[in-house]
């Protein structure tokens, strides 16, 4: 999905003058078409993630509509409360793009790792947020961040070569990407991110309706109408539960005044730091979340009748 973010800057210079990209000193390769054509639109402000925030404010308020651009675990973390204070309380038309969210910078620890930034930035005002799980999800997310009035945040998590989706997709609202085997189980996967493809794996395997969820806030309501009349929820995230979609499907159901028996079930990162080094199926797997373990925990959620979550 990184591969996608080259084009979109470039068509977002090329059609809009206002348009630039400040970087915390990271992603030049990702910003080479940017550069070569229109170099006077990108600006490296160094390894100072904090003052990035303040300038594109700074330029937002006099008529620029800036990106900034670093790793998850410096932007949006490291910058929370110029984030907050300096974004948000003004509520500047700022897009913020975290690229390496979750575990993808797995050998590089925890100071590179993140798993939080949902969840921090959710309690914030004005803020939207995005968590697109292909190309196709990015560009509708891209789209309408651009459109925002108000500062938006797209979660860029692991890159992967195809796409979900068959072709374009229109908005943002949580999108069906398989429908359930007619008979089947009442049990629906509903996923974000990076980890919407192991979802997906796991559905076409038994036959379950899988859902995708590209934006986090506004919160997606329209998402309660498709679970339909399933009778277990399973939440795949590369992201803490506590605070992340699984909270706030929960949030969602309360809201509706959902009265009908629905077990619903988290599937994200641990409360713990990666231990030791290595690629991301490595760190995903400390989390019991790798490949393997995970379709091992899905199906034995699919065969369960009322188990404790794990």
């Amino acid at each position: 999905m990184r591969h996608a973010v080259s084009p979109l800057l470039l068509e977002a210079a090329e059609s809009d003058e206002r348009f630039l990209v400040l970087s915390g000193d990271h992603g030049y390769e990702l910003f080479d078409a940017l550069r070569t054509h229109h170099p006077d639109r990108f600006v490296n402000v160094g390894v100072a993630e904090q003052s990035m925030i303040g300038i594109a404010a700074g330029l937002c308020q006099t008529g620029f509509r800036p990106c900034v651009y670093g790793l998850a675990s410096f932007v949006p973390i490291r910058v929370l409360e110029q984030v907050k204070m300096d974004l948000c309380f003004g509520s500047l038309p700022v897009v913020i793009l975290g690229d390496g969210a979750g575990l993808v910078y797995s050998v590089l620890g925890a100071s590179h790792q993140c798993g939080e930034d949902v969840a921090c930035l959710r309690p914030l005002p004005h803020i939207a947020i995005y968590s697109p799980c292909d190309a196709h999800e990015l560009r509708a997310c891209w789209i309408e961040a651009r459109g925002n009035s108000t500062p938006s945040y797209l979660r860029i998590g692991k890159s992967h070569p195809d796409d979900i989706h068959p072709g374009a997709v229109q908005g943002t609202s949580p999108k069906i990407v398989h429908e359930a085997t007619p008979g089947s189980s009442t049990a629906v996967i509903v996923a974000t991110g990076a980890m919407v493809r192991s979802g997906l794996s796991f559905a076409r395997a038994h036959g379950l309706r899988c859902i995708s969820v590209p934006r986090l806030k506004p919160a997606p309501l329209d998402l309660i109408p498709l679970l339909g009349d399933a009778e277990r929820v399973a939440v795949i995230e590369e992201h803490a539960s506590s605070g992340g979609l699984w909270s706030l499907v929960l949030e969602m159901l309360q809201a509706a005044g959902t009265n009908r028996s629905l077990r619903v079930e988290a599937f994200g990162l641990r409360t713990m730091f990666t231990a030791t080094a290595g690629d991301h199926q490595h760190a995903l797997g400390e989390h019991d979340l790798g490949d393997e373990q995970l379709a091992r925990r899905l199906a034995a959620w699919l065969g369960a009748t009322g188990a404790p979550s794990p």
